[in-house]
Order: C-alpha cells, then structure tokens, then sequence
C-alpha cells in the first residue's frame, strides 16, 4: 500500500503533497504542453484534484504516505521533550514557515508536541492554532491511511497518545 520511493509510485498509490495534502493517484495521464508530451499522475485529495509529472517528482514537495515503522517513530516523537519555540512570535511565525514546508511524520510530530507544550504554557496567536489544526488534521489523515482505519479511530488513537504524561519542561 505504502510505496517507499518518490520514483516507485503507481495507481493506487497515497502520496502527501505540501499544498493540497494527502491524495491518491487515480490515473496515469499524458498532457500535451506544446510539441511535448508528459505523463503525469493524476492524484484526487480530498477537496482537489492535481497533477503530478511521472519521473519528476518534487521530494520537496510530494512524498508517499510513511510507512508503519514511520508512525511509530512519530508517535515517540510526540512523547518526547518538547523543543521551545522563541519568545518572539516573528520568530516563532518564521519558524513554523520553516518546519511546516517539510511535511514529514517525524517533523510534523515534532510541530504537534512543541506547539501543545506552548499553548499549554503560553497559549498561541491565531497563527500558530491554525497550523497545530491543520498538523494534526494531516497527521491524523495519514496515521489513518497507513493503518487502513477511520479517521476518528485514528484521532482517538492520537488522543490517547497524547493524554500520556507529559514530558517534563526544559
């Protein structure tokens, strides 16, 4: 189900893209753009549809869905220390640019730990409750591809990770 390279990937295939999230490849397309012809995946998220150019995968914004060995790393990731963010929410907001434009797990848990830990202790600007919502929703959409569950028994499956105790503050 879960294809372990970019250049591996085939109908069927989930995939997570930066900017319109998790998606399956439905097809094989060739578009024509000019006197060229391209293959392309055609991949349906949930709210999109978008092409993929077969070959030429972007890795720095397309990946395919983690494995299960991925998710449980992830999930110690989110038991682990929480890393604290800078006092100042420039910082804070240039940062979260930074680590949200790579989509992986293990950053992603990182992003859902760090930012839990600071709206418990500081709270967040609306900035940084939309990216946690919009983490974990991704989060909590792969963890139920990559174990062919619900989305609600893959949140409450996250829910119950994350009421384990708390790390203890730096």
């Amino acid at each position: 189900m879960v294809s372990k390279k970019p250049d591996s990937l085939k109908k069927g295939d989930w995939i997570v893209h930066t900017y319109y999230g998790i998606g399956q490849i439905k097809s094989v397309e060739t578009k024509s753009i000019g006197d060229e012809k391209t293959k392309y995946f055609k991949v349906i998220a949930r709210n999109s549809e978008f092409f993929v150019p077969v070959g030429q995968i972007d890795t720095d914004r397309v990946r395919p869905v983690a494995s299960d060995y991925k998710l449980r790393k992830a999930k110690k990731i989110l038991k682990e220390e929480p890393n604290l963010f800078p006092d100042d929410h420039n910082d804070r907001k240039k940062l979260l640019n930074e680590t949200t434009s790579d989509s992986s797990m293990e950053v992603s848990a990182q992003t859902i730990r760090d930012l839990r830990f600071r709206k418990k202790d500081h709270g967040l600007n609306d900035f940084e409750t939309k990216i946690l919502h919009n983490v974990e929703k991704l989060f909590i959409r792969e963890w139920s591809i990559i174990q062919d569950i619900s989305e609600e028994d893959a949140l409450e499956r996250f829910e119950k990770v994350m009421e384990e105790p708390e790390p203890i503050k730096k």
